[in-house]
């Protein structure tokens, strides 16, 4: 262990060295953040107003990061965590309320630093009815050997799996689910034998009850997936791999599985059903779809309320996914034009749109920057959703929307990077929107992620 440190310089710093500190605020990705001799400390695990101990874990010009090792005067707002030491649910020890407050603050903050927007127009952040069992998805690693299983995350800075019998983040569903799976492994240990497990993805139904897996490993995986269907009541079918990115998959189904409709060519044939604004999606295992069904809902509505739909208008949505929001906003306009870069997820939303009887959205497979330079200019949209990943907008989207000649008067901008949306905000501040407001909307209870949607109009 290295060195106790409340004096020195932090010059003489080093990685290990501990040192106690008065915790401030939280920053962006869920520190907290206290000075030491002048220099940015963030503290992994503090809260605002605590005293705490610090075991630092890298040290850089300015600045330095480390884990709270000890809780020396604890906050208010401190509770004690559900599943300690799962590195997954990072603000578990923190009372939802102050979970809320914190995110609030650091959306403001964001968009004060880096967009010049004071006072930032940020409303309350809209909190989750369920903020425990609402993940409807797990990418979980997996190791075993002829006697041994384990199932969970990663302990932090290592490969190695914490076996985690159950996840308080993830749906009931999921959580049976995975039971069933152990059940196969333990009960027959001719299966624990006779394969290896890599990986597993789970994910799971909120308004079906129903489960789908892909399983990636070696050995006798057919087996074990059949013990695993007869055990797990909710599981409809598994994909089974050699790797996780592999593109050679076998399905197994139940003996009636699902009713789905006819896959589009690129569509898995193993698909999951959904609920969302009044449509019925039909999911792949590995399409991206919002994690917290119920307040996918809630974002949903937000979009909706805050852009104003007519029926004669023209809606274009960019990064669209499987069509989160332009299928269930397409009964509200003429027409939709939905762009996405991913072939699955542009199967599933033209399967999906063929169950809802949806005719009036088109699919347009490719890369955002590319497709939207390309669209008819005369046919102009009166509003636009982007939804882009973490990384945010590439910056010819931007580019397009400010240079277009008649570019969408009403833009709602869904993020889950505040820095990332200040950035982009700037950008289309400077091409002549005005920010309306912002609106966070909890999507994921007990971590510092943050989901928000930016209205922003132009006249």
């Amino acid at each position: 262990m290295g060195q106790t440190v409340n004096t020195a310089n932090i010059a003489s710093l080093s990685p290990a060295d501990i040192l106690d500190l008065s915790v401030e605020r939280m920053a962006q990705g869920g520190d907290g953040v206290g000075r030491f001799q002048g220099y940015v400390i963030f503290a992994s695990g503090g809260l605002p107003g605590e005293r705490v101990r610090v075991a630092l874990e890298s040290c850089k010009p300015g600045y330095a990061r480390g884990r709270v090792i000890e809780v020396l005067t604890p906050a208010k707002e401190r509770v004690a965590p559900r599943l300690p030491g799962a590195d997954h649910i990072p603000w578990q020890h923190i009372a939802y309320d102050a979970q809320l407050r914190f995110k609030h603050d650091i959306v403001q903050e964001q968009l004060t630093r880096l967009a010049g927007i004071s006072p930032a127009p940020v409303a309350p952040v809209l909190p989750a009815a369920h903020p425990w069992g609402y993940r409807n998805i797990a990418h979980l690693h997996a190791q075993n050997d002829e006697t041994t299983f384990a199932i969970g995350y990663y302990a932090a800075n290592s490969h190695r799996v914490l076996d985690m019998p159950e996840d308080p983040l993830l749906l009931p569903v999921l959580n049976d689910t995975l039971a069933g799976l152990r059940e196969a492994l333990h009960k027959y240990p001719q299966n624990l034998r006779s394969v290896r497990i890599d990986a597993l993805t789970l994910r799971g139904s909120a308004t079906h009850g129903t489960a789908i897996a892909v399983l990636s490993g070696s050995g006798r995986l057919e087996r074990l997936a059949e013990s695993w269907l007869e055990r797990a009541d909710a599981l409809t079918g598994c994909v089974l791999s050699d790797h996780p990115s592999s593109r050679h998959r076998r399905t197994f189904g139940k003996p009636e599985p699902v009713s789905a409709p006819e896959p589009e060519p690129e569509a898995s044939p193993l698909v999951l059903p959904e609920d969302l604004g009044g449509v019925t999606f039909w999911l792949s295992p590995d399409t991206f779809f919002q994690s917290h069904t119920a307040q996918a809902e809630v974002l949903l509505q937000v979009v909706r309320s805050g852009l104003n739909l007519q029926a004669d208008e023209r809606l274009l949505d960019a990064y669209s996914g499987a069509g989160t929001f332009a299928l269930p906003l397409s009964r509200e306009v003429r027409e939709v034009v939905a762009i996405e870069e991913h072939p699955a997820a542009v199967a599933d939303g033209r399967r999906s749109a063929r169950h809802n009887a949806i005719g009036n959205v088109t699919f347009v497979a490719g890369l955002v920057e590319r497709a939207l330079p390309e669209l008819d200019p005369t046919a102009p949209f009166a509003a636009a959703v982007l939804d882009p990943p973490r990384r945010g907008c590439h910056p010819l989207v931007l580019q397009a929307l400010a240079a277009s000649r008649s570019p969408s008067p009403r833009l709602a901008y869904v993020s889950c990077h505040p820095g990332i949306l200040a950035r982009d905000v700037r950008v289309l501040l400077d091409a002549g929107y005005h920010l309306v407001s912002v609106q966070p909307v909890d999507l994921f209870p007990q971590t510092p992620h943050i989901e928000s949607v930016a209205l922003l109009e132009r006249d």
